[in-house]
């Protein structure tokens, strides 16, 4: 089998999503996995928090992933007032917390992703940060979708 290029220090967006099409029209998945998170990577490169730049990066994928999928860019305005609002660590806790899980969860499971770019896989990676009941509630919806 084909191995996957090293794509960490592709900092063009151009260049990335022209090996996103091509992976995708080659049938190449990892490929086109690995171009995809880097691509998403771009976002969070100039920040110093290293929570908040991972956030960046989860906000970046999904709406890459929804604009994808739907053909016309989409962004998840919502999701980046409360940010604004409350910040990334209580926007993190508000998601895990949800009784239901988010759209943007269910995507990400849809797209084999929530395992890396999840709000509760960020809650699990940072917990330290984190109150021990969000914990609890990001772990518990991550074991409910087998991830």
């Amino acid at each position: 089998m084909n191995s996957v290029p090293d794509l960490s220090n592709e900092w063009d967006r151009d260049k990335l999503r022209n090996w996103i099409a091509n992976a995708k029209r080659l049938g190449r998945e990892d490929v086109r996995k690995a171009a995809y998170i880097q691509l998403c990577r771009i976002e969070g490169r100039n920040i110093d928090d290293p929570l908040e730049a991972e956030f960046a990066i989860v906000m970046r994928a999904l709406e890459e992933a929804l604009s994808e999928e739907s053909g016309k860019t989409k962004r998840l305005s919502r999701t980046r007032q409360k940010l604004g609002r409350v910040g990334v660590r209580q926007t993190l806790a508000d998601l895990a917390m949800k009784p239901t899980p988010s759209t943007g969860f269910l995507k990400l499971v849809e797209f084999d992703m929530a395992r890396e770019l999840s709000a509760e896989a960020l809650v699990l990676k940072y917990e330290a940060e984190f109150e021990p009941y969000v914990v609890a509630a990001a772990k518990k919806r991550l074991t409910e979708y087998g991830i």
